[in-house]
């Protein structure tokens, strides 16, 4: 008793631990990615969305979750190219969204300044099969008081019907370095979605912008600064409160 209580304290039983639970998660990534973008519309449940956030390491909060089904429902109504500022999981559920489209006109634009996070969002696209997005590696740099990606417009779509820029990953004060960099290249129907606009000088500044195009800007969630702007803009889908983005990606399918 005592060899197997000095075996399970040692460091090689608390290694082989943590390497089993590693591939343990890995494979159930794995199994959970696939059914979700490349499985039937019904596989698509909110459980199995939990689940890959889960098995990744990063559970998705409440707010993460009203995020990512927003960006989905919208994703699933764009009548064009969608630019995502700032990859993430929901990454490979947008690109399952596009990959629906008939005709597969519909395609997923990211940027991506982390290298190694651009190099796993590449080959998870890559192995999942996912044909409509496109990622492309991007420096930050600083243009004058905001901070954007460093690659020229021309190497993106010629226009947008949606832009998602996602606080958490891309660079400070993003929606405002979106809108300088790309306001002249959005469709006349656009939406874009942001998170983490706090400052009340920006909420006025994007406000100004929204009215100046016949748009509106509206708060989504205060305590998370998630807003939506759009052309025509819309109540957001009334969806449960218990639901994820599975809703969307299952009503694209």
């Amino acid at each position: 008793m005592a060899m197997n209580g000095f075996l399970g304290d040692s460091r090689a039983m608390q290694t082989i631990r943590a390497r089993v639970a590693f591939h343990t998660r890995q494979r159930g990534f794995d199994r959970t990615a696939k059914a979700l973008v490349q499985g039937a519309g019904q596989a698509a449940t909110d459980r199995l969305v939990a689940d890959l956030y889960a098995y990744w390491g990063d559970p998705l909060s409440q707010s993460d979750e009203r995020f990512l089904r927003s960006c989905l429902a919208e994703a699933a109504r764009a009548s064009g190219p969608i630019l995502q500022c700032g990859t993430s999981l929901g990454t490979l559920l947008l690109g399952a969204v596009c990959d629906q489209e008939e005709g597969k006109s519909k395609q997923l634009w990211c940027l991506e300044h982390d290298r190694h996070w651009y190099s796993l969002m590449r080959s998870w696209l890559t192995e999942y099969r996912i044909c409509s997005a496109h990622i492309i590696h991007s420096r930050a740099k600083l243009y004058g008081d905001y901070v954007w990606y460093s690659l020229g417009p021309e190497r993106l779509a010629k226009s947008y019907s949606l832009l998602i820029c996602d606080g958490t990953r891309a660079t400070a004060q993003g929606v405002i370095g979106t809108i300088s960099r790309l306001a002249g290249r959005l469709e006349r129907d656009f939406v874009i979605l942001a998170r983490n606009v706090t400052s009340p000088a920006d909420l006025k500044l994007l406000a100004a912008w929204a009215k100046k195009r016949d748009a509106a800007c509206v708060m989504v969630d205060k305590k998370e600064g998630f807003i939506k702007i759009a052309s025509k803009i819309e109540a957001l889908p009334p969806l449960p409160e218990s639901s994820s983005g599975a809703e969307a990606l299952r009503a694209a399918r």
